[in-house]
């Protein structure tokens, strides 16, 4: 599938990710105002979801972007695209306990299967089968829990850093600006690094 169309609407999605990135903004603008506050809300938590698109959708174009080395998409744009990215992915993301949710899908397979495919009599050496099937569902679970968790306590804390507030603000505006001039044939880091 060739994704190098993506190359041509970089500006535009950088404005829409900064633009979401910057969303927590105006909820809090909004919110004090009695009739526009509770809509509001309900607004920015679809926008949050959607961010998480846009998150894959910056990502994935940034790599485009590098594997195709296009001259309207510099280097420094397509480092903005992928922090961009990535704070939008990981925003939606902290809040699930990926590690617990893996753990019992591996524990689960793995028990199942031993369960269909290999089954075993009632005991085993004096031990009821029950046992052991629950054995086979928790070492499974309980080392994949641990691998993934610490994955996911990283990934929450470079989270916590890409969704801070004021660094969203200024990524978000970062964003903005370099696909502002990304549309005027320039870009941001020519401007500032020349």
């Amino acid at each position: 599938m060739d994704l190098t169309f993506l190359v041509d609407y970089a500006p535009y999605i950088l404005i829409l990710g900064g633009t979401i990135a910057i969303s927590w903004l105006l909820e809090k603008l909004v919110k004090p105002v009695p009739v526009v506050g509770e809509p509001t809300s309900w607004l920015m938590k679809i926008i949050s979801i959607f961010g998480f698109f846009i998150g894959i959708l910056l990502i994935v174009t940034a790599a485009v972007a590098w594997s195709v080395e296009v001259p309207q998409v510099d280097t420094g744009t397509q480092y903005l695209m992928i922090v961009a990215g990535v704070a939008l992915f990981l925003k939606p993301m902290k809040d699930v306990p990926w590690a617990a949710l893996l753990g019992l899908i591996a524990g689960g397979l793995c028990a199942g299967f031993v369960f269909l495919f290999y089954p075993l009599p009632e005991t085993v050496y004096g031990i009821s089968s029950t046992w052991i099937y629950l054995l086979i569902f928790f070492i499974p679970a309980l080392f994949v829990y641990m691998v993934f968790k610490f994955i996911e306590d990283v990934l929450r804390l470079i989270g916590m850093v890409l969704t801070f507030k004021p660094v969203t603000l200024v990524l978000g505006l970062i964003c903005i600006a370099q696909g502002i001039l990304l549309l005027l044939n320039t870009s941001l880091f020519t401007i500032l690094f020349p």
